[in-house]
């Protein structure tokens, strides 16, 4: 797994400096064997996990002391044409220095990837995270000196940091939803994706080196075959480039998207090695697999199947998990993420390729966004009444009815909306909690529909605003294997944004252009599936049978203790485990998820539980 360290300090204070020195001595100190990609003045990065094409560090050639530094990640040059791929960016002198100059602006115009830069140029330092946000970037600060960091568990490991949790921020998050602004820790703060953090003597600022509002208003594709054919060139161009450094692959396959890209990687030059695994549920909703066995017989490709594991409390695999920045979903992802390292163990793959983001990028829930930008864009024209039709026939509605709402989402959003999420959570928040809640402003620039944009496309681009593709609390196991989301790719998302929506969802189709690009290399019942996939395994029975460790956890546990939740309305709700509603049940899988996270984040094993054999 890769991950890094970066130390940035005032190298004119001598505290600041003897603290930096000890920091890298004491991560040096530790199992992990850190490398040292760039030291100059006031700024030391360290990197671990690396291997080259894949995740490594790209150096900035330094001229002086206090000027270079390092790109860490996976960096692509963007290709210029159609049908090109992107090949690995190592830096020549002229391309290193054009980096500097350009205070990094560059990298989001001319490169790809997931990256993090620390560069430095005179009495300037700069921080930048690549435009989707592919390798994080948080921080924290230690005697005078700001560390940067990809996992959170690295500084977790450290004795002489305390991290706690900020429960009004989580209580926040919980009641208005997911934020991408804040972290619900104490003292640690989050780089967003696209940002760029300018650190002079005077101070600091902040910026954005990519809007995704701009692209979407530059070089729009109205034709249809053109988008068709820049869509389908450009899943395939970033799929090969990404799949270059492996020769063995798993797909994780369900749907329409992941099975995009089984016959992308199909196709790509480097020839991989391919493999599929597909979990199904108990329900029909949960089960492609009639679709699934289509797609890789096409390709000719070997599939494992496996049923969702039943959620277990499993103390022994939950030490194992990493600690996050956000309360993850631990109880879910257990026996999952080891039926899938497990498999890619067996197949010796390097790597799993996964369709994340393929709903939003691609475009599946348009409704009347389709007329509604038609008229914005395009104005009155005879191409209007079939837009509007393939709206009509994609909510199965009579067109007359939707009419009244076209016309009244013409006027559309100025900005993502701050609406306060279900309150079945109150009754069991601190009344000391609750008021300490409030509704958050909207500070993010991309939140804000720009003019010029029209309502469709700011819809379209909103889950870039909001945090939606954060992988956060998606916590593998220590050692786990590597996952890419193409669609989260910038080459993708870029060129989707600038295709307008009534053509992302052509035919009435959600997806419904991908479907056009890709129809010839898939199964027909495949491409024109409508139906979507949802396992969600029942919390009950985990909860039944193990409420007394439940107990134990929930009523001594810390966010009891924080003053977060109810301790009354606990103890309540499990007098009479087998009287316990489904809202209840469901209460006490989300809490107990986040109860286990903080105790992780305080640095607890579950040893206890672990030998005791409790669970």
């Amino acid at each position: 797994m890769y991950r890094y360290i970066a130390l940035i300090w005032n190298a004119e204070d001598t505290k600041a400096d003897a603290t930096a020195d000890f920091l890298s001595d004491y991560f040096n100190a530790e199992e992990t064997i850190w490398e040292v990609p760039y030291d100059g003045a006031g700024m030391r990065v360290l990197q671990t996990g690396g291997a080259r094409r894949r995740m490594q560090a790209y150096p900035l050639y330094p001229h002086q002391d206090q000027q270079g530094g390092v790109v860490l990640g996976k960096l692509l040059h963007k290709a210029r044409r159609l049908q090109a791929i992107s090949q690995n960016a190592d830096f020549t002198v002229p391309e290193a220095r054009q980096v500097l100059q350009t205070e990094g602006q560059c990298l989001a115009e001319d490169y790809w990837g997931a990256y993090v830069a620390f560069f430095q140029t005179a009495s300037r330092k700069y921080i930048l995270v690549d435009p989707m946000g592919g390798l994080g970037c948080f921080c924290l600060v230690y005697r005078g000196v700001e560390i940067y960091f990809s996992a959170l568990r690295d500084m977790a490991a450290c004795d002489f940091i305390d991290l706690s949790v900020d429960w009004t921020g989580v209580a926040q998050k919980l009641n208005y939803g997911q934020g991408r602004t804040d972290v619900p820790i104490n003292g640690v703060s989050k780089i967003l994706p696209g940002q760029r953090l300018v650190l002079t003597p005077d101070g600091r600022r902040a910026n954005f080196c990519w809007d995704p509002q701009q692209i979407a208003q530059s070089d729009i594709i109205y034709d249809m075959d053109q988008a068709v054919a820049l869509l389908r060139h450009t899943i395939l161009d970033t799929v090969a480039a990404l799949a270059a450094p492996y020769s063995r692959i798993v797909q994780s396959i369900g749907g329409l998207d992941s099975s995009i890209l089984l016959a992308c990687l199909r196709q790509a030059p480097s020839a991989p090695e391919l493999f599929c695994i597909n979990q199904y549920g108990d329900s029909r909703e949960g089960d492609e697999r009639y679709f699934v066995r289509k797609t890789v017989a096409h390709m000719d490709v070997p599939l494992v199947e496996y049923q969702a594991p039943p959620v277990t409390l499993d103390f022994q695999t939950l030490s194992e998990m990493s600690v996050t920045s956000t309360p993850p979903f631990y109880l879910f992802l257990m026996q999952d993420r080891r039926v899938v390292n497990q498999y890619m163990t067996d197949v010796r793959a390097e790597v799993m390729f996964n369709g994340f983001g393929g709903d939003e990028i691609l475009y599946a829930h348009g409704f009347n966004f389709g007329p509604i930008d038609y008229i914005k864009l395009r104005g009155l024209r005879p191409g209007l009444v079939k837009v509007i039709m393939e709206a009509a026939r994609m909510q199965r509605r009579s067109v007359w009815a939707i009419l009244p709402e076209i016309i009244r989402g013409l006027s559309g959003p100025e900005s993502v909306a701050t609406q306060q999420s279900s309150t079945w959570s109150h009754a069991f928040l601190t009344p000391e909690i609750l008021a300490l809640v409030t509704a958050p402003e909207q500070t993010h620039p991309w939140s804000h529909r720009a003019a010029g944009v029209p309502p469709g496309k700011f819809n379209h681009l909103s889950p870039l605003a909001t945090g939606r593709f954060d992988r956060e609390g998606f916590a593998p196991p220590e050692h786990s294997h590597s996952t890419l989301h193409p669609f989260l790719m910038q080459p993708v998302v870029e060129a989707c944004l600038r295709i307008p929506v009534w053509l992302l969802l052509a035919d009435g189709k959600g997806r419904g252009l991908a479907r056009k690009a890709f129809q010839q290399d898939l199964p027909p019942e495949v491409v024109w599936r409508t139906s979507k996939s949802a396992i969600y395994p029942p919390s009950k029975p985990l909860i039944q049978e193990n409420i007394d460790v439940i107990r134990g956890l929930m009523l001594e546990g810390e966010m009891v203790r924080g003053g977060f939740l109810r301790r009354d309305h606990l103890e309540d709700i499990m007098k009479n485990p087998a009287e316990m509603s489904e809202g209840d049940h469901g209460f006490l899988f989300y809490f107990l998820d986040m109860e286990l996270w903080a105790r992780k984040l305080k640095g607890e094993t579950f040893a206890d539980f672990i030998r005791s054999k409790v669970a």
